[in-house]
């Protein structure tokens, strides 16, 4: 029987061992914290139509159906019952799928990639083959900060939204994301910590959702890739998901493009396939390129025509640049009123 060795139980790493275990491989997934997931962030999969692995009830925290966006306070798009999507019981969930996949988790397992070995029941290792999920620390491209904490509020108990607000200061966005009983609230962009943590605290105090809300818990913060998918592996091992950049550069959203990346190297290493041809390929691999160039274009331009450029679009296309689609045919059929700013956006998106 092969054996594989997975580095990290983020999702990219719990949706690889899941799909190799079912296949007949062996897998051992070391995990450098005694617990999993760990780094903060929204904990949110705005759509699930694409998923591989289907998320079971019980680690459903909230149900999704609808976005409500705003670009500096001004609200570009509302709209209800057109997603299908979950905010996660992350932990559990992904615990769930290594161990009922028959794979070994191995907890508080640091990986050293210099020597590539592996501390295992605290004893020092060399491996041959493995897969680095190891997240945002493995990851050589741009990346920037986000910071969140909880809180309660009464006036939003029962959301089942996601209310997004860019800042084009920031080139960044703030969240406010229904977690069951409790809120999410954070902010993530071009700025470091201690900027971001004050532009949070200033936005729990005057943002008009979050008036009489309190602040449960501290704030947390990690970086988050955004140059892109990465598929020139720095290490002798291959990457996916958060260390090889499967994060959509505009929103942040890294659990769905981990999950299919995860599921996809496995199919990849199942059938023969050469990983980094198959991996360059997904649809996925594509949206995040072209929400990159965006982003690259979006970061280039002065702040008002940041504005111009993002207050302007229809609200079907912040749907569709939001979720990852990005369909050239949609986004041609929303714009045929703005054939000017169709051009713009087909030159971002390039080929």
């Amino acid at each position: 029987m092969q054996e594989y060795s997975i580095i990290g139980s983020g999702p990219a790493g719990a949706a690889a061992a899941y799909m190799l275990s079912k296949n007949g491989y062996k897998v051992k997934v070391y995990e450098a914290n005694k617990r999993l997931a760990m780094k903060p962030c929204g904990l949110g999969i705005p759509s699930v139509k694409d998923l591989p692995i289907k998320i079971q009830k019980q680690y459903i925290v909230q149900t999704i159906n609808g976005v409500t966006m705003y670009v500096d306070d001004v609200i570009v798009l509302d709209k209800e019952n057109f997603l299908e999507g979950y905010i996660l019981d992350k932990e559990n969930f992904l615990e769930s799928l290594i161990i009922e996949s028959g794979s070994e988790l191995i907890k508080n397992s640091g990986f050293n990639p210099l020597k590539n070995s592996i501390k295992e029941n605290g004893n020092i290792k060399e491996i041959n083959s493995a897969i680095i999920a190891g997240g945002f620390a493995f990851y050589s491209g741009e990346k920037i900060n986000a910071i969140q904490t909880i809180v309660s509020s009464k006036s939003l108990e029962g959301l089942k939204k996601l209310i997004i607000f860019f800042d084009t200061d920031i080139v960044g966005y703030y969240w406010i994301f229904p977690a069951g009983d409790e809120i999410e609230v954070g902010v993530g962009g071009y700025r470091n910590v201690e900027e971001l943590t004050k532009l949070l605290n200033k936005f729990i105090e005057n943002n008009e959702y979050l008036r009489g809300s309190k602040v449960i818990s501290p704030i947390k913060g990690a970086e988050i890739a955004v140059g892109g998918v990465n598929l020139d592996f720095d290490y002798k091992f291959p990457k996916i998901g958060e260390a090889a950049g499967f994060v959509l550069p505009l929103t942040g959203e890294g659990i769905r493009p981990s999950l299919i990346s995860g599921f996809e190297i496995a199919n990849a290493m199942i059938n023969g396939y050469d990983i980094k041809n198959h991996l360059s390929k997904l649809k996925i691999t594509n949206s995040i390129k072209i929400q990159r160039k965006i982003l690259e274009r979006v970061k280039s331009m002065d702040r008002e025509r940041r504005k111009e450029l993002l207050s302007s679009m229809p609200a079907e296309v912040h749907a569709e640049v939001a979720l990852g689609g990005m369909s050239k045919l949609k986004i041609i059929k929303a714009l045929a009123s703005r054939p000017d700013l169709a051009l713009k956006l087909m030159n971002y998106m390039g080929d």
